[in-house]
């Protein structure tokens, strides 16, 4: 008998090469795309980031541009007269500039560069001349806060903030001797070692009728009228005056008359180049004048 194979024939599952091979490139090709997709979006990601920081790049060139434009427009703008006032208030307060260095400040908006050179000339020597200040058989024009006296110590001060006696002294000795020697340091320094200045670091009135000796000088005080006060310039008799409240002073301050034409005054005042540059009328000023001294040479 023929015997029969029973085994059950079944399809086969495995695929054919072609198959596979179609298989592999399509994932391949999925791959491909997918990689080409994130690429893609890397690169488009790297581009706006890159058009991002140069755009903030830009931005902030701009603004670097825009702030030296500005910082330059600020440093050619000329610095105003209270705009340098209040810098050198600052700077004086900040560095512990002495008080009665600073209130300089306050009464007289001339003295401030002498309050800002404080640090840096307060220790230096002190003038030994007057120099060019003295014109020939004139009476030179001082100012007490001159940086070539102003910081040397009168009392417990300094010249600058409490000389104006010594100052207006100097004046006169320098001029009547027409010696430029003769300067506001050295006159100060005499009234302090004769003890012509008080606690309070003003200036005794008896220095105006006793410290002019010293120079060779005679003093003669009292009030003067108009008419003595014209009669003394004319002759060449400067004439230092002690004033009270008012064109000159708020408390107290020493001035020196120089001349006078047609019942006008000038005026000689240490502590101001605007005051000595006016001419004033002296029946506006007269009663603001406390006590007089005339001087004249020996």
């Amino acid at each position: 008998m023929k015997e029969t194979n029973n085994v059950e024939q079944r399809p086969s599952t495995s695929l054919s090469k072609g198959a596979r091979r179609n298989q592999i490139l399509r994932r391949i090709t999925v791959v491909g795309v997918i990689a080409a997709v994130i690429t893609a979006a890397f690169a488009g990601y790297c581009l706006h980031r890159e058009r991002v920081e140069e755009k903030q790049k830009a931005e902030e060139l701009r603004k670097e541009k825009q702030d030296k434009k500005e910082a330059a427009k600020v440093k050619s703008k000329p610095e105003t007269a209270e705009q340098k006032l209040e810098r050198i208030r600052k700077q004086a307060t900040e560095h512990g500039y002495p008080k009665n260095v600073i209130e300089l400040l306050d009464k007289n908006v001339e003295t401030v560069d002498f309050v800002a050179d404080y640090e840096k000339k307060k220790d230096k020597p002190y003038a030994d001349t007057i120099g060019k200040d003295l014109s020939q058989g004139g009476i030179p024009e001082l100012l007490q806060w001159d940086e070539r006296w102003g910081y040397a110590p009168y009392g417990t001060s300094i010249v600058a903030a409490s000389g104006c006696g010594p100052t207006c002294m100097a004046m006169v000795a320098a001029g009547l001797n027409q010696d430029a020697s003769i300067t506001p340091a050295k006159v100060a320094a005499y009234g302090t070692e004769h003890g012509y200045v008080d606690e309070e670091n003003n200036t005794y009135w008896r220095f105006m009728d006793e410290a002019g000796a010293n120079w060779k000088l005679n003093s003669t005080a009292g009030l003067l009228s108009e008419e003595q006060v014209a009669l003394e310039l004319s002759q060449g008799h400067p004439i230092i005056c002690s004033v009270g409240p008012g064109d000159f002073t708020k408390i107290g301050h020493f001035i020196v008359l120089t001349g006078y034409e047609n019942g006008n005054v000038k005026v000689n005042d240490p502590f101001s180049i605007k005051n000595s540059k006016a001419t004033w009328v002296f029946a506006n000023i007269k009663d603001q004048i406390k006590a007089m001294w005339v001087f004249s040479k020996k």
